[in-house]
């Protein structure tokens, strides 16, 4: 999709000049972990990403930092803008709410599945669904990309990396206040702001946020009744959105040695059907490759553009969703070199969506053809999914012992309880006209079996239910961090792991799993002098497995369960502070070696109507490098300079049977 940053004339409003606190100042009085040079460094990017607040130049990973500053100054609004700026790191946002953030090429191979190689978090409250990640930017201090399997410090299916969203927070010793707006064309109108007030200083503070987006969308529609005023839908144009959030926070600090902190975000989301095409490859629209009963089932060479427009059915939408999410955290400092922290996160919500499938959406009747229709009636299909909710809560608990010597060592466990309801629903109705402009109703309204397969009965497939479950998933897990330094502290050496016992349960399929695995790292870093830092590390990282719902046999068969998938991923970088401090040059180097592999097969029991199931039939390598730079010209002026290079490829002896769906028993190729 188009974006309209260069034609789009924007009012912005300030209404305080206290907007945020100098580096420095931040890093004095917040920032314990920082070195005295660090504090005064006005450039300095604080992480979080091992969970204590570091100079990003300091850490031995490869991450981007995404600021407050960054999303302003660069007019970034969702992760598909903070991908055009970082390093091995893309994000597509596909149809029906699905989102597919993959990082170093490891992507996943179902975008629609329940879990992604690429876990996120909002303030370290993981998000469970793809429908949730991309979170917006509004009242953000920043957006962490970390590279790499990060499994052993964030957990489950941190497999090729973490996201993390960091809000801003309620702080004891400041008050600022911030407004803006913004007006643009095609109905572009965004007004929010955000809010610290100290109600006693360095003792008690609460904080909150209002955020309000509106915009009718960046592709002009051709469809006949674009402007018919269709609700819920894709009104005139396409890709617009109404969303809207809003947060309120408290810290608490009764004494130098505790600090309290909670915060509850409330996620407003109404989001049209993004600019699209299908090519139906299943009557035909491929050129190439693989012939299943006729038809060539995929496409070479350059997709068909879409130019200026796009037609898309106006009862089509991509995500309605409403998500709460309440952190809390209590740090106590028991010693001077000794902390205990805790952390619980609550998030649930719920979604749907319904995005046209249809190759003609204005004539309808690719999916089902009228000559199969009673009556011979046109039908338009719509694929409503995800359509759902989540409901998590977590707990994790964290002892740390830090003298800042020589020494460093860190033990905790983590809890998480969540359930997960999803429904998938093919909903069949008649093409919009002049005398029918009625709403798409997604209700399962299908009940008892089919009385008819042809001429189909058009009440049998108005909402015909293709997926529904419920699942729950109950995770432990225990992990640790040692880490020795040598050299007078310019050598360091540093061990952690985390081992993992997750659950999972489905009440449709009355079936239930625990998957057990442990996932390292080892990372050795060195100073060569004050501004260039060398390191390598190995990591392992596990995406969990699960179960195929609609292989033939049911938890009878062989491949009812699909197991997890592993990789480990070895790397050497560099960082380094160029120009006197006015600028930062980061280079790393990567290999990848997955195994067990998740993918799209058929059913190896041969019944040519399943769906595509999932199994361990991949071995992929995957290697590559990155290089990310950030330099001060003057004052006002900054250039930074990202780009990467990444080489995937399946190992020799992987199956690739994702186009046998639809082939007879025993001539999958």
């Amino acid at each position: 999709m188009s974006k309209l940053n260069s034609n789009t004339s924007r009012l912005a409003m300030t209404a305080a000049a206290l907007v945020s606190l100098p580096a420095s100042v931040q890093a004095q009085e917040g920032q314990e972990g920082l070195s005295q040079d660090d504090a005064e460094n006005g450039n300095v990017i604080v992480v979080t990403a091992r969970s204590r607040e570091e100079n990003i130049q300091d850490v031995p990973l490869a991450i981007t930092a995404v600021t407050a500053e960054d999303l302003e100054r660069k007019s970034i609004e969702n992760l598909s803008d903070v991908a055009r700026f970082t390093a091995g790191f893309s994000f597509e946002s596909l149809g029906g709410g699905n989102a597919a953030p993959t990082i170093r090429g490891q992507s996943a191979i179902d975008t629609g599945g329940r879990e992604q190689p690429t876990a996120t978090f909002f303030d370290g409250v993981y998000l469970p669904r793809s429908w949730l990640v991309d979170a917006g930017t509004s009242n953000l201090q920043r957006i962490e990309i970390v590279k790499g399997p990060q499994s052993a410090r964030f957990g489950r299916n941190a497999f090729s990396g973490a996201i993390n969203f960091i809000p801003n927070k309620a702080n004891t010793f400041e008050n600022s206040l911030q407004a803006s707006a913004t007006y643009g064309n095609y109905d572009r109108f965004d007004v929010g702001g955000n809010f610290n007030l100290v109600l006693e200083d360095d003792i008690l503070a609460v904080a909150g946020s209002f955020s309000h987006s509106e915009f009718d969308g960046s592709w002009r529609n051709d469809h006949p009744f674009a402007n018919a005023g269709i609700s819920p839908g894709t009104e005139g144009r396409v890709g617009g959105r109404d969303n809207q959030s809003y947060s309120l926070g408290f810290v608490m600090k009764p004494s130098d040695r505790v600090t309290l902190e909670a915060a509850y975000y409330h996620f407003d989301r109404d989001e049209e059907s993004p600019a699209q095409e299908f090519l139906n490859t299943g009557r035909g629209d491929g050129n190439c490759g693989t012939v299943i009963n006729g038809n060539s089932r995929l496409f070479c060479g350059e997709f068909p553009g879409t130019g200026d427009a796009v037609t898309i059915e106006p009862r089509s939408f991509s995500r309605q969703s409403e998500v709460n999410l309440v952190r809390a955290n209590a740090n106590f400092e028991l010693t001077d070199s000794l902390d205990l922290n805790y952390t619980l996160g609550m998030i649930n919500g719920e979604t749907l969506s319904a995005v046209s499938a249809e190759a003609d959406t204005v004539n309808c009747g690719t999916i089902l053809p009228p000559f199969i229709i009673l009556g011979g009636v046109s039908l338009c299909n719509f694929q409503a999914a995800p359509l759902g909710s989540v409901d998590y809560t977590s707990h994790e608990a964290r002892l740390t012992f830090d003298n800042g010597d020589n020494l460093r060592f860190a033990i905790g466990g983590f809890y998480l309880d969540g359930e997960d309801d999803s429904f998938f629903v093919s909903a069949n109705q008649p093409a919009l006209s002049a005398t029918n402009l009625t709403p798409l109703n997604i209700t399962p309204i299908t009940s008892g079996p089919l009385t008819s397969f042809f001429p189909i009965i058009p009440g049998e497939f108005a909402n015909f239910v293709l997926g529904q479950d419920t699942v729950t998933t109950e995770v432990h897990a225990i992990f640790g961090e040692l880490g020795v330094a040598f050299n007078d502290g310019r050598t360091r050496v540093s061990a952690e792991g985390r081992y993992t016992s997750e659950e999972i349960s489905s009440a449709t399929l009355a079936a239930s799993e625990t998957f057990k695995f442990f996932t390292p790292r080892v990372t050795l870093e060195h100073d060569v002098n004050d501004d260039m830092l060398i390191y390598a590390s190995a990591a392992r990282g596990v995406k969990a497995g699960g179960f195929n719902g609609a292989v033939v046999g049911g938890n009878t068969s062989p491949v009812f369960t699909f197991d997890e998938e592993s990789n480990w991923t070895y790397e050497i970088g560099s960082k380094n502070t160029i120009l006197d401090g006015r600028g930062t040059l980061n280079v790393a180097a990567f290999y990848t070696d997955w195994k067990n592999q998740q993918v799209n097969a058929a059913d190896p029991n041969g019944n040519i109507l399943t769906t595509a199931i999932t199994r361990n039939l991949g071995n992929s390598r995957v290697w590559g490098v990155e290089l990310e730079s950030a330099i001060d010209l003057t004052d006002n002026l900054t250039v930074d300079l990202s780009g990467s290079y990444t080489d995937a490829k399946f190992k020799d002896g992987t199956v690739d049977q994702v186009f046998a769906t639809f082939s007879f028993p025993n001539t999958a190729p």
